[in-house]
């Protein structure tokens, strides 16, 4: 098969990959290999800058305030996404339906409401438990370094605060009791902006 043109390299040919593409991956190869390495211990930048969400949090200040005092006031509220749920003891609840929220205690009117202020301030998931409420906005992935960013409210000052968690490089200074790392900056009074990097 001849084949021509700049799509060469993605050609394959007799069921091996192009001569083309090989020639792609002998090269590139190493330098992807360098960056990965390079970057294994940068994640802050893979993630929402801190701008972003300061400017997030001041903005919609009382919003934030507003889901605070309704999480804290429902202390069965363990972990909430947009469409999952841990409540009470029970178990994680994915893709749950209104008939099930109410079979689990939780009213239909608050679960909507929950839901809406999830959405509106950017948040993916709200874990509460007895050192505060985390809010998180960016989820772990392999592209992050399996690390989240996001809120935190918290009466107890967080260990490892930084000034910028844009640049931040793994520390083994920032090590938690169980080996992750979590480094945060404040924003204001009990609020700041978190991030975890599990290991």
């Amino acid at each position: 098969m001849q084949v021509t043109g700049w799509w060469e390299v993605w050609a394959i040919s007799d069921g091996k990959p192009a001569p083309g593409l090989m020639r792609v991956i002998g090269r590139a190869g190493p330098a992807v290999l360098l960056l990965m390495l390079l970057g294994a211990c940068a994640v802050g930048g893979r993630h929402t800058p801190d701008s972003n969400l300061e400017r997030n949090f001041l903005q919609h200040q009382s919003q934030f305030e507003a889901l605070l005092a309704d999480l804290q006031a429902d202390g069965r509220i363990k972990m909430m996404g947009i469409g999952e749920l841990r409540y009470a003891d029970g178990p994680l609840s994915t893709q749950i339906g209104l008939a099930n929220v109410e079979r689990l205690g939780l009213p239909k009117e608050r679960w909507i409401r929950y839901q809406k202020q999830l959405q509106d301030l950017g948040i993916v998931m709200a874990f509460q438990g007895s050192g505060g409420v985390a809010l998180k906005v960016d989820s772990e992935s392999l592209l992050n370094g399996d690390s989240s960013k996001g809120y935190e409210y918290t009466e107890v000052p967080p260990e490892h605060l930084k000034r910028s968690l844009d640049g931040y490089r793994l520390s083994q200074n920032d090590r938690d009791i169980s080996g992750n790392y979590s480094v945060a900056k404040q924003i204001k009074g009990h609020w700041y902006i978190y991030l975890d990097v599990t290991r």
